[in-house]
């Protein structure tokens, strides 16, 4: 039963897809291009990975460096409780 139903909801929603995309060619028409920001030339699309590769690789060195100083506290937290257990 509830199977049934989760495809039933899966075929509107595939039909409301289809409405709300409705090209299916590489070329979407202009207004399509201009409103979601999609380019069709292969140059901008190597730009676009070069870009995204990058934004990736901060992203990531971001993180890092977060982690980082966060285990940077936590040493000097230990740091600190051995300090002043040996001076108990």
């Amino acid at each position: 039963m509830i199977y049934k139903m989760r495809v039933w909801l899966w075929e509107i929603i595939a039909e409301l897809e289809y409405y709300l995309y409705p090209w299916k060619i590489d070329n979407p028409p202009e207004y399509i291009r201009s409103r979601f920001n999609l380019s069709t030339n292969e140059t901008d699309y190597e730009e676009n990975l070069s870009f995204d590769w990058l934004k990736s690789h901060d992203e990531k060195i971001g993180r890092l460096q977060t982690e980082m100083l966060w285990v940077q506290e936590e040493i000097y937290k230990l740091k600190t409780e051995i300090v002043n257990i040996k001076n108990v």
